[in-house]
């Protein structure tokens, strides 16, 4: 089974890139939205679902009818683009009906959905508000937005965004999250590569422990907009040397741990070292 998902021709309006039950997914799903002009608007429900929308680029205003009433958030997104600054993401709960209307065009976004079991709040987390953790060091140093994490209640996603310097590892150590084997829990995963400039290119390595059934070795090069679906397994990437890469990734499960991974233990002497 291939788990790369190739970078799509975005159109006006959402465009799907990927979603359960395909590569194995059982939650997540992912589409970009663009919105080209001003005073352009997209309306979704989220019926069954929680959604994050996650502001890449541009400004809009969002209008939120649901079961605990109506929300609106006036003036949501600040960079122009990914590379630009810190994201600016918006937690849905289910059964909503969502409006989105491009203030600053053009609008573009990363929208994730997953089922939800409960009914909750909405939450704005701005851009000045999230916090950026750095993680390892040489060339597996990078930046991290976990957006929505335990700050959020949220049923099933966590979300961020991660920001890879020229010719730099992420998720290393190589990790994993496929096991009920705390404080490992079982959580698929979704990354969304975004690499500057567009021609650049990155790798994704995936595959899973000795003795695992069904096992998975795959080795995938990466384009701007490529997605890969992770359901299992190890998944440390790398970008190329003169170029950045943001990775917009989202998990879910039955439960929500951050932290909730473990190490290949042949790399663990590199996690002390880091």
């Amino acid at each position: 089974m291939c788990y790369l998902c190739p970078a799509k021709t975005l159109v006006e309006g959402p465009t799907l890139i990927i979603a359960a039950p395909q590569s194995e997914l059982r939650y997540l799903a992912l589409e970009r939205l663009l919105l080209s002009t001003k005073g352009a608007t997209y309306v979704a429900h989220t019926q069954t679902h929680e959604m994050v929308i996650d502001l890449l680029g541009g400004v809009c205003a969002l209008t939120l009818k649901g079961e605990r009433g109506d929300t609106r958030y006036e003036k949501v997104g600040q960079r122009a683009n990914p590379f630009s600054g810190p994201p600016t993401m918006v937690y849905i709960p289910r059964n909503t009906e969502v409006a989105i209307k491009c203030l600053i065009s053009p609008l573009n976004a990363v929208i994730v959905r997953a089922p939800s079991r409960q009914d909750n709040a909405p939450m704005l987390i701005k851009a000045k508000d999230t916090t950026r953790q750095s993680f390892g060091r040489d060339n597996w140093k990078r930046d991290v937005y976990p957006c929505i994490g335990l700050n959020v209640n949220a049923d099933r996603i966590m979300m961020g965004e991660t920001h890879t310097p020229s010719g730099n590892w992420s998720s290393f150590p190589p990790h994993k999250h496929d096991q009920d084997k705390p404080p490992e829990v079982i959580s698929e995963e979704i990354y969304h590569f975004l690499i500057t400039p567009p021609h650049g290119f990155a790798m994704q390595y995936l595959w899973t422990a000795p003795g695992t059934p069904q096992p998975i070795n795959e080795v995938y090069p990466l384009h701007n907009g490529d997605t890969v679906a992770i359901p299992r397994g190890y998944h440390p990437t790398v970008v190329a040397p003169g170029f950045r890469m943001v990775t917009v990734w989202a998990f879910a499960g039955e439960s929500r741990s951050w932290g909730g991974w473990a190490v290949d233990p042949t790399f663990a002497e590199l996690l002390e070292e880091s």
